[in-house]
């Protein structure tokens, strides 16, 4: 008798345990996607808090995080090489570039070339996308937690709802508007804004442009005046060599942002503001 009180206290305290372990988000945008669909349910944790996919280090609180969790979401290697050694072969873990669940496009030249077999990651700023991550978020929380199904997929609901107002609210008419970007990671905005990609200073962000790329903005320029998306620590001795543009510093990663549909709403603005400024 004891020991069958024994093996039932012992599987309550599992299962008890098991329901507190937490869901934990690789990067900050998809954390705030986790965010409206766990909403009232549970709250999801963030893994790299101040870190890009791209300059992650992993420290000995990430790895007990990962260990904790129930759930590990995270985009994946081609956005977080340096997670693939903790993740890449973790049961618990799931990729959203390897789900299927996303549509996504290739990787191109500062000069707007697709380049083959490659993947632009920044799958999270179509809004098509981002609701199909809620959607999907929904669905693996339910499978472990079946007592919020209904909770779950009414905020996937209400999540989508309101993405695809907006967005739908930021569409422009009219021919597609050029403009250049420091890096390009804003290929998946050009849809639903209406926007054709000129050409960016740089294939990566912590590489400064070269001469000949400033050449080739410079004699392939659609207008006089151009709109330019850049990160805010883009410097100005770099782009002040392209003449006359519109700058606007932009964020693709959200990271300051605590509503996914307000960022990407504030985002779709700036870039907006800067193409029309660029016209006048």
């Amino acid at each position: 008798m004891n020991r069958i009180i024994a093996f039932c206290l012992c599987a309550l305290f599992i299962s008890v345990t098991w329901a507190q372990a937490p869901l934990v988000v690789s990067t900050h945008p998809i954390y705030l996607i986790a965010k409206e669909i766990t909403e009232g349910i549970e709250e999801p944790v963030l893994l790299l808090g101040n870190q890009t996919g791209h300059d992650v280090q992993l420290t000995p609180d990430n790895r007990k995080t990962i260990m904790d969790s129930s759930l590990v979401i995270w985009l994946g290697k081609e956005h977080e090489a340096p997670l693939e050694k903790v993740l890449g072969e973790n049961a618990k873990a799931i990729s959203i570039l390897n789900s299927g669940i996303i549509q996504a496009l290739p990787l191109r030249s500062p000069k707007g070339v697709a380049l083959k077999d490659t993947i632009d990651t920044h799958v999270w700023l179509d809004p098509n996308n981002a609701v199909r991550i809620g959607f999907f978020i929904a669905a693996l929380r339910s499978q472990q937690h079946p007592e919020n199904k209904a909770a779950y997929w009414n905020n996937a609901k209400k999540f989508a709802s309101e993405m695809l107002r907006v967005s739908q609210k930021s569409i422009s008419a009219g021919s597609a508007r050029p403009y250049w970007a420091y890096h390009d990671a804003y290929q998946y905005l050009e849809r639903s804004l209406n926007l054709k990609f000129a050409g960016a200073m740089t294939d990566d962000p912590h590489v400064a442009p070269t001469v000949t790329q400033i050449k080739f903005l410079n004699d392939t320029r659609p207008y006089k005046k151009m709109c330019l998306l850049a990160e805010g620590s883009a410097s100005p001795s770099q782009y002040r060599k392209l003449g006359e543009i519109s700058f606007q510093a932009v964020d693709e990663t959200l990271a300051k942002q605590q509503d996914f549909v307000v960022a990407w709403q504030t985002l779709a603005q700036q870039t907006q503001a800067c193409v029309l400024n660029a016209r006048k």
